[in-house]
Formats: structure tokens, sequence, C-alpha cells
């Protein structure tokens, strides 16, 4: 018999616990879908299932939901009935349900609920150990007369909780179709399915995440963002908010830091030897323009934290604007642009100007003011860190000059690039050593790197959730502003020019650096040829 969805009657009690963790077993083991059932007696009231959905969301763990479909579901009426038709609906072939619980009003609490069922229903019931019987705790159920719906927190907080469980650093709402919106996350780089939810538990989730970011929900129609002001239970979470309306709907992405994602020594980001001594040597300095660039999401932002914390103990003024500030640093004077008060990137730079800063952090170049402002603040004895959103070195230099920056003040003024990505790293627990093969082999000479006998592949375990992968490292191309570059860009020279000027320094490119790891076992062959310049 082939079992594709299992039941599973739900009235938050202790014995449909049972059920539940019964059922997760059997539907991990077997790969079915499984449908969480509340029944609520009485007359269909869509105020009242609200609730109820959103406890059936946290009911399940989020490993759990991660690797296994789950559809949840609030009916109205008499309990037996309501179960047998919906096993009918869905298909059902299983039902698991605890033979005993405590709802005083749908009765869950007698037999004669579970004894109908069994006798009507259209497949196999499979019944749990009583928990009232073995000694157990009992729980009230939640929807009795008098009863209160108790959930540990909001559902807003749960998620980003279960995100950070699963190392997500992106949440993404959506809606799909048939009154439903779809939850995705981003684990290891990659957006995989989290689960559905119905569109009231949908609009109340992203509305209390408006208000956590005091955004203005009076206009509805227009993009609007801003960052979570969490509880301090929360204060290790930094999560920022964009919500924008879409076809068939509001849709909403969320941003997640932690300070152990963030907050990371440099030698912990995966720069080769090379490179960070190349690094080290940039923040020597004490003043001009040190550039971090990259696509969105290749993790900018850690690294120049990482880089900003290696002063965090010295006496300097750190002071940033950024756009928005991402996550509370406390040896950084920090400025969030707010343009409805008159605050954009360009009065802000100046602002800060003022402030007697040693160093700042812009959150980002985005147009020839921000540039020609950062630029005069690095030639006037200041160290300035920002970020540009560039392919590669070369690249950047050819950027800058778009932006409108003078080929006299790069020269002058610029300290060094580094341009990065992030790649997958191979989970240590089950990633398997292999022979290098032929088309391997080549990669690898037409590079210039050399030639292992054997690397390792991605295989799968429950470390990795079956993926082959467990976090993400950094590939780094760091080039240090030295005098034969800041001469080769005084005379105008060409992108391919300064770009073989750079390599015959002897400085790597990402997909040289990406097929280092390889050699050294820490990402897979697929996942170096992989990178780009995006």
């Amino acid at each position: 018999m082939t079992i594709k969805n299992i039941l599973i009657p739900y009235d938050f009690g202790a014995n449909s616990e049972l059920a539940l963790r019964k059922g997760c077993q059997l539907g991990q083991q077997l790969h079915a879908e499984l449908h969480l059932v509340h029944v609520i007696e009485g007359d269909r009231d869509a105020d009242s299932e609200r609730p109820f959905l959103e406890r059936l969301q946290s009911a399940v763990t989020p490993d759990y939901e991660l690797q296994n479909k789950v559809h949840r579901i609030v009916l109205h009426g008499s309990v037996h009935e309501e179960l047998r038709e919906y096993a009918l609906r869905s298909h059902a072939d299983l039902i698991v349900m605890g033979s005993r619980g405590r709802s005083p009003i749908v009765q869950w609490a007698l037999g004669s609920v579970t004894q109908k069922l069994v006798r009507s229903a259209p497949c196999p019931v499979v019944l749990t150990r009583d928990v009232e019987d073995a000694g157990g705790p009992q729980f009230d159920s939640i929807d009795g007369e008098g009863a209160s719906l108790k959930a540990p927190e909001s559902p807003a907080l749960d998620l980003l909780q279960r995100a950070i469980s699963l190392k997500a650093t992106d949440i993404h709402i959506d809606p799909i179709e048939n009154e439903q919106y779809g939850v995705r996350l981003r684990i290891d780089g990659c957006v995989v399915p989290y689960c559905n939810l119905d569109e009231s538990v949908a609009t109340h989730l992203m509305n209390q995440y408006l208000t956590l970011a005091r955004i203005d929900q009076a206009e509805p129609f227009k993009p609007r963002e801003g960052r979570l002001l969490l509880p301090p239970s929360k204060n290790e979470i930094e999560a920022r908010v964009t919500a924008t309306p879409v076809a068939g709907g509001d849709a909403m992405a969320l941003r997640l830091f932690t300070k152990e994602t963030v907050f990371l020594p440099l030698e912990e980001l995966g720069f080769s030897i090379s490179g960070l001594a190349s690094v080290q040597k940039m923040l020597h300095g004490t003043e001009g323009l040190l550039l971090v660039t990259g696509p969105t999401g290749s993790g900018k932002t850690t690294t120049v934290y990482s880089m900003l914390q290696t002063y965090g103990s010295k006496d300097r003024n750190i002071v940033s604007i950024e756009d928005p500030v991402e996550f509370d640093v406390p040896f950084v004077r920090q400025l969030n642009v707010d343009e409805r008060h008159g605050v954009t990137m360009t009065t802000g730079l100046r602002t800060i100007l003022r402030m007697d800063p040693d160093i700042i952090f812009v959150g980002e170049i985005r147009d020839p003011e921000n540039a020609a402002i950062a630029l005069r603040a690095a030639s006037s004895g200041r160290f300035v860190f920002s970020s540009l959103h560039t392919r590669d070195v070369a690249s950047t230099l050819t950027a800058l000059r778009d932006l409108g920056v003078t080929n006299h003040s790069i020269s002058g003024n610029l300290v060094g690039v580094v341009n990065q990505r992030l790649v997958r790293r191979l989970c240590e627990r089950c990633k398997r050593r292999v022979e290098t093969t032929q088309k391997q082999k080549d990669a690898f000479a037409e590079n210039g790197v050399s030639i292992p006998e054997s690397i390792y592949e991605p295989v799968g375990c429950d470390a990795c959730r079956g993926t082959g992968y467990k976090g993400r490292s950094g590939i780094f191309e760091c080039v240090g502003f030295n005098a034969e570059l800041a001469q080769a860009v005084s005379e105008n020279r060409t992108e391919a020019e300064l770009r073989n000027r750079i390599r015959a320094e002897g400085v790597p490119t990402l997909t040289e650096e990406a097929l280092r790891n390889v050699s050294e076992g820490v990402i897979g062959f697929e996942e170096a040829i992989s990178v780009r310049w995006l």
C-alpha cells in the first residue's frame, strides 16, 4: 500500500501532540504529505479561524517543515463527519489520531468521536497511546468554553525564530493562488519552499512586521521598507523588511542577521593566506577609500562589519551612514537614512563629516554625489569604507569613472578593493572523496590551478538536511592599490588593461580562488564553476 497523504486530527492537547509526533515520523519515512486538521463545532466564522491557523503553523518543527509538505486546515461542524469528509476530499491514505483528548466542546475526550471515525473512515486509522493511561501530563484544549488561545509567542516572532534556527538569511512571503501565500527561505544562498499560509494568516503576519518596523500602513500602494524593532528577548536578531504590492496581493521580503553571523573574525570569512595579508595591509592605513564590492547577497555587509570590528577597541571615532542601519554596532555611531525627514545619503554624509570622525562607513555608493562626497572625505584625511555593486576589481574602477570620479581622485585616494561572492560549503559529516575526472582536470589546468588527484563531492545526510552542503564561505579578489596600479588609472587605461595589470601582480580571479577551495575540500567542483561575474 502506497501512503501519500496522512491526516492528523489536532486539538492542541497532549494526545494530539503524540499523534502529530507519530504522523511526522511516518511522513518522514514514507515521504507523505501531512494534513493537520482542527475542527470547531458550529457554523463557519472566518474571523475565528485565523488564531487556530496561526497556532497550527507552529505545531511542526522547522526542520520537518522544510523537508516535507504540511497542509493546515480549520473546519467547522461535527468533528467526525468533517474529518471523514476531508479524508475523502484529500485522498487520505492514513489517519493518525489520539485515542483521547480533553476538548469539552467538541468532545474529543470522549471515545465516541474516535469510535465513529474508526467505523466510518475511508482509510485505515492509527490510534496513538493514551497520555492519561500512560501517566503522562495532560493539557487543556484551547477551544472549550472560557479557554484562551495561548501561543508561545506572536506568529511574526515565531517565523523569525524558525528561520534563524534553519540558518536562513532571507524570508520571502508572496501571494500564490487560491487565497494562499507561499513562504520561502534562502538557506545557504538557495531559495527553498518552506510552507503555505492562508491569506488571512499571511496578511495578519505581514501587518505585524510592518508594525514592528513602524511603517505607516495607510499607504499600501507603494513600496515600503524599514528595520524591525524587536523585543529584548530577540536582541540577537536584526531584520530588515521590504513590502511592495505585486500581482495578486502584497509581497514581503525580510533580510535576517544575527550577531554570530555578522561579527566574524576576518580569519573565518574564507580569505586565502595572501588575500588576508592584503586586507590586513589595507587596514593598517589611516586615510583613503576602501571598497567592498559584489552583487546583492554576496556578504559585503558582514565583511565590512568584520573589518570595522578590528578598530572597535581602538581610540577611533567611527561614524556610519546606512540605508537602513542593518545591525546595531556598539562601537559605531550609526546614522540612518530617513528621507521623510530630510536625511538622505548625501545630507547624512555631510553631517557626519562635522562629527569629527576618524573612520566613516558609507553603506553604499549609489550616485555621483555620494561618490564625490566619499572621495572628498577620503582626501581630507578620513578612512572611508563603502560598498559598490560591481563584477570584479577592474570593473569597480570603471564604475567609479562612470559616477564622475576623476582618474586623479581614484589614484590618489583609493586604498584597495575587495570583491567577493558566497559559495556553499560541503557538509563535513557526509562529503565524499572521489577521483578527479578529466573534465575537472581540464578546468583546473585552464585556470592555472594545480590539479588535485582527488576532490570531495556532496552526498547528503541528516546534518545538512540531505543537501550535501552546510554553511557558506567567501570567495575573494583582494587588490591593494599600489603605485603601479595608481599610475595605470592616472593614464586612463581601459578596464581590460587594468584587469591584466591586476593578474600580472599575481592576484587570482574569483574562479581560481573557488577552485583552490575545491582542492582544499571546502567546496564542491560544481559550486566552484558556478561562480560568475553577476
